[in-house]
């Protein structure tokens, strides 16, 4: 059976344009949803909208006033595959720097809570050097050097 050629005559064309417009309200519709679903401004709203927050569209990149930024599904995939175990923080916190300095090639690696924990845990290493015992003293600095003399 041969297919029809839907332009092969003038009132098929008009009959198939004319129907048009109606698989457009249907595209548009499904896509203003999606839209609306992710600024907060669909009728259900979302977790921000019902405490009275304002959701709003990031185009400057990863801001930490801006939330950061949103998750991929695979590191939701992971987050809740490690939420039902039970570890050692510990032991976690120096396999993963393993792993990062394995990734970045660095001496070492550190996961933080962003830039303002980055810098805090750099601090306390200026601080606190490699001494276990000044480590566990942080954030009392009793004792402690104050000042660093560069001369």
């Amino acid at each position: 059976m041969k297919s029809p050629n839907f332009l092969a005559s003038r009132r098929t064309f008009i009959r198939t344009m004319s129907a048009m417009p109606w698989l457009a309200i249907f595209v548009v519709e499904d896509t203003i949803g999606k839209v609306q679903a992710a600024v907060g401004k669909s009728p259900k709203g979302n977790i921000y909208t019902r405490i009275g927050v304002r959701p709003l569209i990031n185009a400057r990149g990863t801001w930490t006033y801006l939330s950061g930024s949103l998750e991929l599904p695979e590191v939701r995939e992971t987050k809740a595959q490690a939420a039902m175990h039970f570890v050692d923080m510990f032991e976690l916190q120096r396999a993963v720097g393993k792993r990062l300095a394995e990734l970045s090639g660095a001496e070492s690696g550190m996961v933080t809570s962003g830039a303002a924990g980055a810098m805090a845990a750099a601090t306390a290493a200026c601080i606190a050097g490699t001494d276990p015992a000044k480590v566990w003293q942080l954030p009392d600095t009793t004792g402690l050097k104050q000042r660093h003399d560069s001369r």
